[in-house]
């Protein structure tokens, strides 16, 4: 029976309120934290044995009220709050315990990756903002943390596929750090950071790494800035989501090596780019593809206003396809010699194949996706 017990006072302002008729009141002093054990039909797992892929996992568990010394204090009675460190609990969160022990409850988790805990704190009635008839609890600051549960590894695609469904599809791990692990490909770099593919993922499959200056590299051999085609083998960040556009902050990386010290670049991993021309109007599909490598075809630089602010400031003016779908482009920074105006006022419109990393931002009009060329070459001029 897995167990682990931590005696820590964590001070928090946290309280919630439940329909009652009068506190539960902790009967034992004597309680320093609480034991979480797993029921004998869960296996949390190890590092290299991880548990399997699922929706939702059910855990047993058994809370205990211990002493100071790891004792079950079989006085006391009170009531505690169940969480995940990370993941999301579905089912009932708080417990009664009577005479030391609660009775065995399946948790019901979803959304954990990497590594996670259940976590339990003890609550009390908040005699200030209790009523007759409602009483509020707020954590007393004594609790437990199970054993590690060893969840799947997080993917670039488990971290763009599973979005909400609201806010522009944000990532449902928005605010989580975590660690990437497996064989992915540098598609662009730009002054703040980088575009990534995981060469074993095709849509959902790529992901922005916000690195708020040129993404550095230890090889001279490379001028010490991130080259496309790169192998990253691993990289840390915190999931954030930026009007719509899911980035990872605050991120380091580590590319592959060989023998010689000197970064491995693989230009031939670079995937062709993702036409996306018939589905600009469709957000569902255009989300897989977000900081993917694409192109639009056969398309015209649309009317815009030059002193428009999302043109003055950001370089971005609108794309029109022959069907009449939308999308923004922004060249100012990777391929600055093209002139977004002069394409505008010219009399006879010329269409063009444009390929680059497709971003998002909310207020961006009259598409929320932005494509971004990588340099001059990525601009074809068909006619």
């Amino acid at each position: 029976m897995k167990t682990f017990l931590i005696f820590t006072i964590v001070f928090t302002t946290v309280s919630s309120c439940t329909e009652v008729k009068s506190g539960f009141e902790p009967s034992s002093e004597e309680v320093v934290a609480f034991k979480i054990e797993f029921g004998s039909s869960f296996d949390p797992g190890s590092p290299e044995r991880r548990l399997e892929k699922e929706k939702t996992y059910f855990v047993p568990v058994t809370i205990k009220a211990v002493d100071d010394r790891g004792d079950k204090v079989t006085n006391y009675e009170g009531m505690v709050e169940l969480e995940l460190q990370y993941g999301k609990v579905f089912s009932a969160t708080r417990m009664k315990i009577e005479n030391g022990i609660s009775s065995p409850v399946l948790i019901e988790m979803s959304h954990i990756l990497n590594r996670e805990r259940v976590v339990v704190h003890e609550i009390v009635p908040d005699k200030e903002r209790s009523k007759e008839s409602f009483v509020f609890y707020k954590r007393s600051g004594k609790i437990g943390v199970s054993d590690t549960i060893y969840a799947p590894e997080a993917t670039i695609y488990e971290i763009q596929s599973n979005n909400t469904g609201y806010g522009s599809f944000n990532s449902r791990y928005n605010g989580r750090n975590l660690d990437v692990e497996g064989k992915m490909v540098v598609l662009a770099v730009v002054e703040g950071g980088f575009y990534l593919k995981d060469v074993n993922s095709k849509e959902y499959g790529a992901i922005y790494l916000y690195t708020y200056s040129a993404p550095y590299v230890d090889d001279p051999t490379v001028g010490y800035t991130l080259p496309p085609g790169t192998i990253i083998e691993y990289f840390n960040g915190s999931v954030f989501e930026f009007f719509g556009f899911t980035e990872i902050t605050f991120p380091t990386y580590r590319p592959r090596y060989n023998e010689q010290g000197r970064v491995v670049v693989d230009k031939t991993l670079i995937p062709q780019p993702v036409d996306i021309t018939m589905i600009l109007d469709d957000d569902r599909e255009m989300e897989k593809w977000e900081s993917s490598l694409v192109t639009v075809k056969s398309v015209t630089v649309d009317y815009f206003f030059e002193l428009d602010r999302g043109f003055t400031d950001y370089g971005q003016f609108p794309l029109k396809t022959e069907e009449g779908r939308y999308i923004v482009a922004q060249t100012l920074y990777t391929a600055p010699h093209f002139n977004p105006v002069k394409e505008r006022d010219r009399k006879n419109k010329r269409k063009m194949n444009i390929t680059g990393v497709l971003k998002q931002h909310t207020s961006a009009r009259p598409s929320t996706w932005i494509l971004v060329p990588r340099d001059s070459g990525d601009i074809d001029v068909i006619e």
